[in-house]
C-alpha cells in the first residue's frame, strides 16, 4: 500500500533497528556495528542515523535492554553506565568489574522499571553459562554479584543446574521459566534476591510435537507478561510457526492469543524479547519480529493475523558475532 500524503515526506524512525556485530579480528572479540532499520529492511545509513554518537564506531561492550536503555561497559571493570540510544543521554553507573567481556556481551540484561523512575530500578545481568546474576540497584554505587542454585534437571547421570532463561520482567519481577511449562519461577529483591514459583495449568499450551526446533522468549507487553514460541517445522519444507501466550495470572495459566493490537513483538537471542508501539515507529502492527540464531544473517517478520513469514537477509553483514534489537526508550513501548 503506498504511502498517504500526509506520511510520506515524515523521516523514517531509525529505531527499532537490528545491531549486527561483525568481526574485525579473528584474534578479538572487538566488532564493529553495523545499524538494519526494522522499517526499512536496510542498512542504516550513514552519518544521519539518529542514533546516539555513543553507538557509532563504539568499541564498548554493549547489552540491549527491552527498554530501549542500552548498558554500556566501555572496558573491563571500566566505566559503565546506561544509554538512551536516540540520544547522547547517559545514566552513570558504578563500574561492573569481575565480569568479562565475552560473557558480558552473551549476558541478559534487564530494568525492573525505567533508571529515571524516582521508585528506582534494578538493573540486572544474568549471565547465560554459569549460574550466576549481577544486580545494582539505582541510587547505591555497587554491583552484587550472586550465585544461585534453583535446582537440577536432567537425570543422575547427567545432572544440569536449571538457568534462568528465558527471563522477562513485568510490574517490577522478574519472571523466567526452568524446565517445563507447569510452572513459572518468579524473582524478587527484598532487598536481596528472593526466588520462589507459580504452579501453572498447562492444558492451554500448543502441542510441540514434530521435527525441528523450538525457541521460547518472555516479555512484557503493555502490563502483561507474554511467552512467543517460534518452532521450525520440518519436513517436508521449512516453515516457521510463531505462537504468542498471555499470562492469565487469576487463572494461573498461559492463554493463546491471536491479536497483538497495534503492537510488535521483537525477540533474538539469547532470550531478548521485547514489545514496541508500531504505528508510532513505523512497523507492521500485530507481527513478531524474529531472529533465532545469534549468527543469523536474517530476520523474519511473522503476521499472528494471517500466519505469513516474511525472511529479510542482512546484506552488508560478514563474520556476524551478534545480533540483537535496539528499541526506543519510550516508557508506552
Amino acid at each position: 500500500m503506498a504511502p498517504s500524503s500526509s506520511t510520506s515526506h515524515r523521516p523514517v524512525p531509525v529505531l527499532p533497528c537490528l545491531a549486527v556485530e561483525c568481526s574485525t579480528c579473528s584474534s578479538s572479540r572487538r566488532c564493529t556495528v553495523k545499524f538494519f532499520s526494522a522499517v526499512e529492511k536496510k542498512p542504516v545509513g550513514g552519518g544521519a542515523t539518529g542514533l546516539s554518537s555513543e553507538l557509532l564506531g563504539v568499541k564498548a561492550v554493549v547489552c540491549a535492554t527491552p527498554l530501549g536503555w542500552i548498558l554500556v561497559r566501555e572496558s573491563a571493570g571500566g566505566s559503565t553506565y546506561m544509554l538512551d540510544p536516540r540520544q547522547d543521554k547517559k545514566i552513570q553507573l558504578p563500574p561492573l568489574a569481575g565480569i568479562e567481556d565475552d560473557v558480558l556481551v552473551y549476558s541478559n540484561c534487564l530494568l525492573s522499571d525505567q533508571p529515571t523512575s524516582p521508585a528506582g530500578c534494578i538493573v540486572l545481568v544474568v549471565e547465560p553459562l554459569e549460574t550466576v546474576i549481577w544486580h545494582h540497584h539505582m541510587g547505591t554505587s555497587v554491583w552484587i554479584r550472586h550465585e544461585y542454585d534453583i535446582g537440577i534437571q536432567g537425570d543422575e547421570h547427567h545432572p544440569d543446574k536449571i538457568h534462568i532463561v528465558p527471563i522477562a520482567t513485568c510490574h517490577g519481577k522478574f519472571y523466567f521459566n526452568s524446565c517445563c511449562f507447569n510452572e513459572i519461577s518468579v524473582l524478587e529483591f527484598c532487598p536481596g534476591p528472593q526466588f520462589s514459583s507459580i504452579k501453572l495449568d498447562g492444558a492451554g499450551l500448543r502441542d510441540s510435537s514434530g521435527k525441528g526446533g523450538i525457541h521460547v522468549f518472555l516479555l512484557e507487553s503493555d502490563g502483561e507478561l507474554c511467552m512467543v514460541r517460534l518452532q521450525t517445522v520440518l519436513p517436508p519444507a521449512s516453515s516457521l510457526q510463531v505462537h504468542v501466550y498471555r499470562m492469565d495470572f487469576s487463572q494461573q495459566r498461559w492463554c493463546l492469543v491471536n491479536d497483538l493490537g497495534d503492537r510488535a513483538f521483537f525477540v533474538a537471542p539469547f532470550y531478548f524479547g521485547a514489545s514496541c508501539l508500531a504505528g508510532e515507529y513505523g512497523i507492521q502492527k500485530n507481527c513478531v519480529y524474529s531472529v533465532r540464531y545469534w549468527r543469523d544473517r536474517a530476520f523474519t517478520i511473522s503476521n499472528m493475523e494471517d500466519g505469513s513469514s516474511h525472511v529479510h537477509s542482512l546484506h552488508e553483514a560478514e563474520s556476524i558475532c551478534r545480533t540483537s534489537w535496539m528499541l526506543p526508550t519510550d516508557p508506552k513501548g
